[in-house]
Parts: C-alpha cells; structure tokens; sequence
C-alpha cells in the first residue's frame, strides 16, 4: 500500500512491534485517518488471519503496542486506526482539543470503507473484530447492516450505556438546546490538558501501564483531547437508543464474546449484560476487581483475558 507515511510515537522502553507500517488514509471525504499494521511473519497460509483492534474514545494506537505484539505472537497480522477526531487522525473541527463527532455512522462509513477497501483486498481470513469502550460500540453498531464482514469480534468493555442515565441523558439534550454543539459538554469537567493521578483515575489498577500511557501523551501532547462536546454526547445518546430499541440486536448471529468489568466506573456493565442476552450468538465473561481497560489491567487479569479470549478464537 503506497501513501502518506504517518508519525508513530516510543518510549526507550516501549517500542513498537517489528515490520511495523504507519500511513495516512484519506477517507471519501479526505479527512485523513493514521492507520497502523503489521503482517504476519508467518507464511500466508499458516496464519490465523487477521485482526482490526479499535481502541476508545480518547485513545491511540500506541496504547496498544502490548496487546498487539501479544496478537502478532499468536500468528495474526493486525490492523489499527485511529478514529476520526482523535489520536493522530485529523479532527472534524478547527480545536484539536474537543472530541467532535455528530453522528456515529460515519464512524460506520470509515469502517465499511478501510474494511473493503484496504483490508480485505490485502489481508488475510479469517477477519475478528476487537473493539474497546467506544470502539465496541461503534463495532458492535456498525454489525447491524454489515454482519457477514467480521466472522468474530471481541468487545471489552463496550460503551453501551453509562450509570446515572437518568440524569445524564435528559442533560444532553438540555445542553444541546441552549449552547453551541462545539462546546464543551456541560458538566463532563474537561481536564484542560492536566494528567489525571493514577489514585484517582478509573480506567486500570495498574500502576505501570497507566503512567506508560501517560508517558506517551508527554511525547506528543495531541494523541489525546481535552474532553467531550455536545455534539458527541448527543451522537452518543443516538446510537444508544438506536440499538436498545425492540429486536434491534437479536437479528445479528455474528459470534461475539463480550468482557464485561462488574465494577467498571466509566461504562455500564449492567448494559453489557443486557445486550449480551439479547443476541443470538454471544457469550460474557465477568470481571471483578478491575477497572474498565482490561487490556490495560494487572498481569494476573490479563492472563485470565487472554485465556478466554485464545478459548474463544482457536
């Protein structure tokens, strides 16, 4: 694939994976994506296919070199970008600092597009999904008119609803009416740029990876935003109720694991569980005592992650 080579980001104890490739991938409406992946070492036909990994909402590829490295050992080629609007991708407004969205289904348009257009015309089957928080929502939505793309996808810990909804969602409409979309969403404490300690963030109980993440951001300030705008949070509210609404997920037979954190303070898990009982093929696996990035988790939650998740693929 010939195009704009894109910058990635290391730390001298954190590098990427071998054989790595980072472009630029203009979209239809060249708004351009940072778009990262590595192939197998592995003979074409004795590998296991590939993986898209989608990372949440204020996240970025190298957050990820982990568990990508982890996949590649597995014999897998992986593929990541960032979303629109954020990472190293470009923005959908002028402040690169708010995450700008008005609605999720050119989320489902950039997919459609990078999965058909680059993916399979250059990667090999089988092709799993795994998305995580935001990215498992926009994977998990995007299934809906796209089912047969994906023959399994992971979600951890997706963005399917939110605690105290009752009063959130009533709130973005109200903001919504009386400020502008662009602004910031009232009441969601934009952190202007300032690091969040670790003892009180809600994301991982590990304290090495949070502050890798956090090490990461320092070396290019732009790999992360500021906070969420009105626009997003009413993108958000719109594509909740669009797959909460009667037999909206029970027509999708795609095989999907989902892994859900019962004490997960950014995302509802009581949500998860819901939408995982409703789908036709669909098994949970539970975690206590761990926050919402599992991927990003202690060593002893991480081993139990990837145990069901090789049960799960092979």
């Amino acid at each position: 694939m010939e195009f704009e080579t894109a910058p990635y980001i290391e730390l001298d104890d954190y590098k990427a994976p071998k054989n790595i490739k980072s472009i630029f991938l203009p979209m239809k409406d060249n708004i351009k994506l940072r778009l990262i992946y590595w192939k197998s070492v592995t003979a074409k036909d004795a590998n296991n296919g590939t993986i898209l990994l989608q990372q949440g909402h204020n996240e970025f590829i190298e957050k990820y070199f982990e568990t990508i490295q982890e996949l590649l050992d597995r014999n897998f080629n992986v593929i990541c970008f960032d979303w629109r609007g954020q990472g190293l991708s470009e923005r959908m407004i002028e402040d690169v600092n708010k995450q700008y969205i008005e609605d999720f289904k050119i989320h489902h348009k950039d997919l459609q597009y990078i999965i058909e257009d680059i993916i399979l015309k250059n990667f090999s089957r089988p092709l799993i999904g795994i998305g995580h928080s935001m990215g498992g929502c926009i994977l998990l939505s995007f299934l809906k008119e796209n089912e047969k793309i994906f023959d399994k996808v992971i979600l951890s810990a997706p963005m399917l609803g939110f605690k105290g909804e009752k009063l959130l969602l009533p709130l973005i409409d109200i903001a919504n009416f009386f400020f502008a979309k662009d602004s910031f969403l009232l009441g969601s404490k934009p952190n202007m740029g300032e690091e969040t300690a670790f003892e009180e963030n809600d994301l991982t109980s590990d304290q090495y990876r949070y502050t890798r993440t956090q090490k990461l951001v320092r070396k290019n300030k732009n790999l992360r935003l500021w906070g969420v705008t009105n626009a997003w949070a009413k993108a958000v509210k719109a594509i909740f109720n669009e797959i909460r609404k009667k037999d909206w997920a029970e027509t999708i037979d795609t095989e999907i694991l989902f892994i859900n954190s019962l004490d997960d303070r950014v995302v509802s898990s009581k949500h998860i569980a819901e939408m995982a009982k409703k789908l036709k093929n669909a098994d949970i696996i539970n975690f206590e005592s761990c926050e919402h990035e599992i991927f990003m988790e202690k060593d002893k939650f991480r081993k139990i992650l990837w145990k069901e998740i090789d049960s799960f693929l092979f």
